[in-house]
């Protein structure tokens, strides 16, 4: 085996003589290696967005078909039990066909893939409650506060 040489030993003046250049272009380095990694990021994440768009689109368009095919089964199905309920004589018999038509209808009006703006409970009516407790004093005067009572 070769000895390997060491390197010659050097004295702390030769090596501090250009430390601030040294240092100095280590940081610039530094900066610029931050700046490609940067735009690198920027760029993939940019490419990421495209591809979600995209992504999203098409995934956008299958449920718009998807819809429209089950739409058109449930407008077949409609149009089966109206012509049931046109010729059903039994009272029990319309009542639960007209049911039927109203939930398929419901559904199908469901299906357009709208979000409701109200809460489910807004239609719901509710009995108004009048406040309990001392009528305001008419003119618009103040009540006395009375902490004793």
């Amino acid at each position: 085996m070769a000895d390997k040489k060491s390197p010659p030993k050097q004295s702390f003046e030769e090596l501090m003589r250009n430390a601030g250049g040294h240092r100095r272009t280590i940081a610039a380095r530094a900066i610029e290696n931050e700046r490609r990694y940067r735009l690198e990021m920027e760029r993939i994440a940019q490419q990421r967005t495209h591809e979600d768009r995209a992504g999203r689109v098409q995934r956008d368009l299958r449920r718009h078909a998807e819809a429209l095919h089950i739409a058109a089964l449930i407008e077949h199905e409609l149009v089966a039990l109206r012509f049931k309920l046109d010729a059903a004589t039994d009272s029990e018999e319309r009542i639960l066909l007209r049911a039927e038509i109203a939930h398929l209808s419901a559904l199908k009006v469901n299906l357009g893939g709208k979000r409701r703006r109200k809460p489910p409970e807004s239609g719901i009516p509710v009995p108004a409650i009048p406040p309990s407790g001392p009528l305001p004093k008419q003119g618009g005067a103040a009540a006395p506060l009375e902490f004793d009572s």
